[in-house]
C-alpha cells in the first residue's frame, strides 16, 4: 500500500508504469518453429475478459467505483472496522485494475503492432493514474494518526488481515508523504512511465535494425531475436560481424537511448527526494526492507570470485581452440559438440521429470498451465522479445511469455518462467490479494531453483561425457550470465545513479566509458582473459532492465539463494522441500529476508555465497576433468 513507484504493494502505480517482468529478458530467435503457430501455442486471454467490450465495461465500472475509495477520506481513524472496510475497498479496486492491466499488456505484448493493444495500454496507464490519485490520501491519513491510536486500532480483530501491511507502513513513516505530496506523486505516475514506454516502443518497433551478410550468402536482419540466434554462429568472422553490426545500430541512436536513460534516473531522483531518501538505491531497497548491505555484499562477493569466471572462460577458449577469446565469443557453448535440439513437446517431458522432487501437487500446476494455455510460446513479428511471467491477475492464473527456439536455452527459459508461474499460483491460492504479490528480491529464487533442478536432471540422463560436458558448460554459462553479468549490470547502475546524483550529465560518452571499464574489469581484459572491443561499450542501451532501477542485482542474490535451497531439497534434507514450498505459498506476507529464512537460507550473511560458489567450483572441476580425459584418449 506504500505509494512509491513500482513497489509490490501498489499494483495500480506499478502497472501504470508498466509490468515488471519477473524473468531475465532472454530474447529468443525466430526459428523454423514459428510456422507451427497453433491456438495451443498462444495464451488464452478470455480467462481475463471474453472480449474487448467486456474489458471496456470493466474499465468503466472501475473508474465509476473510485468514489467508493475517496469516500473514505477523513474517516480512517473513526474505528478499526471502518479502516478495515476502506483497506478492503482499496485492495479490491487494485485487484480489478491488475486484471485490466494484465489483459491490456498481454494483448500488446503478443503483437506490438496491434492498435487495439496500444490503445488499451494507454488507457490502463491513465486509469492507473486515476486510481493512484484516488488512493493518495491513504498513507498520509493513516500515518497522521497518533501512534497510540494507530496501535489500538491495529490490535482490533477487524484489522488482523492487514496487520503486516500496516506494520510495514509504520516502518516507512519517516519517508511517508503529506496529502499534497501524495497527490503529486500519483499525478506524476503517468509521466514517470514515459521513459520506459518510449524505450520499449523505440527499441522494439522503431530501432534501425540492420542487415548482415554471412559467409554462406544469407542476409539476415538483426532484430533482437535474430541477434540472439546468430551470435553463436560457428564462424568467428560471422560472429564478430553479427555483434558489431547489431551494436552498431545502437551506436547510431545512442544519444536517444542516453536521453531516455537519464530521464528514467531523473524520475528515480524525484521520487527518492520526495520521500526523503538519501539515494535512489535506498529508496528502491527500502520499499521491501532489503538492507543496503545486501547489495554491497553481493558486489564484494562476486568481485572476489572473478577468478572462477576467468578460469571457466579460459577453459572455454581452450575447448574452442581460439588464440584469443573475444567478447563476441562469449555466448558460444563450452564444447563444439552439436547442441541438442528440443521441441516444445520435448521440453514438456523434461519439465515433468525435472519437477518431480517438488512433489505431485506442484507438478499438477504444470498440467493446469498447459491445459489452460497460460503461455504464449513461439516468436512472431511484432511480439515482445524475451520472456517473462505476470501473476497479477489474482482470480485467474499467471501468464507466461516466451520466444521458444528449440534449444537448451529455450528449455531452461521454460523451466525458469514456470518457476515464477508456480510461485504466483501457490501464493495466489494461499494468500489474500494484498499478500499474494511477493517481493522481487524473492521472485528469482523460484525460477533459478527450477534451473538448478533442470541441470541435475539432464546430467543424470546424459548418455556420454560429451553430453555431460555440454550440460556442465550450460550450467557454468548460467553463472556467467546470471551471477557475474547481472552483478556487472548492478555495479553499472550503482555507479551511474551515483554520478547523476553528484550532478554529472549522463551523456552517451560517459555511459559508454563507465560500461566499457566494467566490461573489461569483470571479464579480465588486463589479465588476458577476454578481449573487449570498444564498440561493445554501447551494450547498456540494449539492456531493458536498466529502466527498472536496482532490479538486476536480485538475479544474482536469487541465484545464490536458489543454489543453496536446491541442494538441500535434492539431497533429501528433512523438511527442505516443505520449507521451500511454504516459502512460495507465503507470497509477500513477510519481508523478503524473512521469507528466504523461512525457505532455509539466510541472505543477510555471506554464508550462502560460500555454498553457491562451491557448487560452481565443483562444476568447473568436473568440466576440467572431462576435458582432460578427452585429451588423453
Amino acid at each position: 500500500m506504500d505509494l512509491r513507484p513500482c513497489t509490490k504493494g501498489l499494483l495500480s502505480l506499478c502497472l501504470a508504469l508498466g509490468p515488471m517482468p519477473a524473468a531475465i529478458l532472454a530474447a529468443s530467435s525466430t526459428p523454423a518453429a514459428e510456422a507451427v503457430q497453433t491456438e495451443q501455442s498462444h495464451w488464452n486471454l478470455t480467462a481475463l475478459f471474453p472480449n474487448h467490450a467486456a474489458w471496456d465495461a470493466a474499465a468503466q465500472a472501475l473508474e465509476k467505483s473510485l468514489p467508493r475509495l475517496t469516500a473514505c477520506k477523513g474517516r480512517l481513524s473513526h474505528s478499526a472496522p471502518q479502516l478495515a472496510q476502506c483497506l478492503a475497498t482499496y485492495y479490491d479496486l487494485n485487484k480489478q485494475f491488475a486484471r485490466l492491466g494484465g489483459y491490456a499488456h498481454r494483448l500488446n505484448d503478443a503483437d506490438g503492432n496491434d492498435p487495439k493493444g496500444q490503445e488499451l495500454v494507454g488507457r490502463v496507464a491513465k486509469l492507473g493514474s486515476k486510481l493512484s490519485e484516488a488512493a493518495s490520501f491513504l498513507n498520509p491519513e493513516i500515518l497522521a494518526m497518533p501512534p497510540a491510536r494507530l496501535k489500538k486500532l491495529q490490535a482490533h480483530k477487524a484489522l488482523a488481515p492487514y496487520r503486516f501491511a500496516l506494520d510495514n507502513m509504520v516502518r516507512l513513516r519517516e519517508h511517508s508523504l503529506s496529502n499534497r505530496e501524495s497527490e503529486i506523486a500519483a499525478q506524476a505516475s503517468q509521466m514517470a512511465a514515459t521513459p520506459n514506454k518510449i524505450y520499449r516502443t523505440f527499441s522494439t518497433l522503431n530501432h534501425p535494425f540492420a542487415k548482415v551478410k554471412l559467409k554462406n550468402g544469407d542476409e539476415v536482419e538483426l532484430t533482437h531475436a535474430a541477434y540472439t540466434k546468430y551470435r553463436t554462429l560457428p564462424d568467428a568472422e560471422d560472429r564478430e560481424n553479427v555483434f558489431k553490426t547489431f551494436f552498431g545500430t545502437f551506436k547510431q541512436t545512442r544519444e536517444t537511448y542516453a536521453s531516455l536513460f537519464e530521464s528514467s534516473i531523473n524520475r528515480d531522483h524525484f521520487f527518492a527526494r520526495l520521500q526523503k531518501y538519501d539515494s535512489d538505491m535506498e529508496a528502491s531497497l527500502s520499499a521491501t526492507n532489503v538492507p543496503l548491505t545486501v547489495y554491497s555484499t553481493m558486489l564484494e562477493q562476486v568481485k572476489g570470485h572473478k577468478k572462477l569466471l576467468w578460469r571457466y572462460l579460459k577453459l572455454k577458449q581452450k575447448m574452442l581452440g581460439l588464440k584469443e577469446l573475444k567478447y563476441s565469443d562469449l555466448y558460444l557453448p563450452l564444447t563444439t559438440t552439436e547442441a541438442p535440439q528440443y521441441s516444445f513437446d520435448d521440453a514438456k517431458k523434461i519439465a515433468y521429470e525435472t519437477l518431480k522432487p517438488l512433489g505431485s501437487d506442484y507438478v499438477k500446476i504444470l498440467d493446469k498451465a498447459l491445459a489452460e494455455r497460460w503461455m504464449d510460446i513461439y516468436p512472431k513479428k511484432g511480439k515482445r522479445s524475451g520472456a517473462y511471467m505476470d501473476g497479477s491477475a489474482y482470480d485467474v492464473h499467471p501468464y507466461v511469455l516466451m520466444n521458444y527456439n528449440n534449444d537448451y536455452e529455450s528449455v531452461s527459459t521454460f523451466l525458469h518462467e514456470f518457476g515464477h508461474a508456480g510461485h504466483s499460483y501457490l501464493a495466489n491460492a494461499n494468500q489474500p490479494f494484498h499478500y499474494a504479490d511477493y517481493p522481487i528480491f524473492v521472485a528469482e529464487v523460484a525460477s533459478t531453483f527450477n534451473e538448478a533442478l533442470l541441470k541435475s536432471q539432464l546430467l543424470k540422463d546424459a548418455k556420454d561425457d560429451k553430453a555431460r560436458l555440454f550440460l556442465l558448460g550450460q550450467y557454468l554459462e548460467g553463472w556467467r550470465t546470471t551471477v557475474f553479468r547481472q552483478a556487472l549490470f548492478a555495479d553499472f547502475e550503482a555507479q551511474i545513479h551515483r554520478m547523476s546524483a553528484e550532478g554529472k550529465t549522463l551523456t552517451a560518452d560517459l555511459l559508454e566509458q563507465t560500461y566499457l571499464k566494467l566490461l573489461r574489469e569483470y571479464y579480465g581484459e588486463a589479465e588476458g582473459v577476454v578481449k573487449v572491443d570498444p564498440i561493445f561499450a554501447i551494450e547498456w542501451a540494449y539492456v531493458h532492465h536498466f529502466f527498472n532501477s536496482f532490479y538486476m542485482f536480485q538475479y544474482t542474490t536469487s541465484f545464490i539463494a536458489s543454489t543453496a535451497l536446491a541442494e538441500k531439497v535434492q539431497s533429501g534434507e528433512a523438511g527442505a522441500r516443505d520449507n521451500y514450498l511454504n516459502m512460495l505459498k507465503a507470497g509477500g506476507s513477510k519481508y523478503p529476508i524473512d521469507l528466504l529464512k523461512m525457505g532455509g537460507v539466510d541472505m543477510s550473511s555471506a554464508a550462502p555465497y560460500s555454498i553457491a560458489f562451491k557448487s560452481m567450483l565443483d562444476a568447473l572441476d568436473q568440466a576440467e576433468k572431462l576435458v582432460e580425459g578427452m585429451e588423453t584418449t
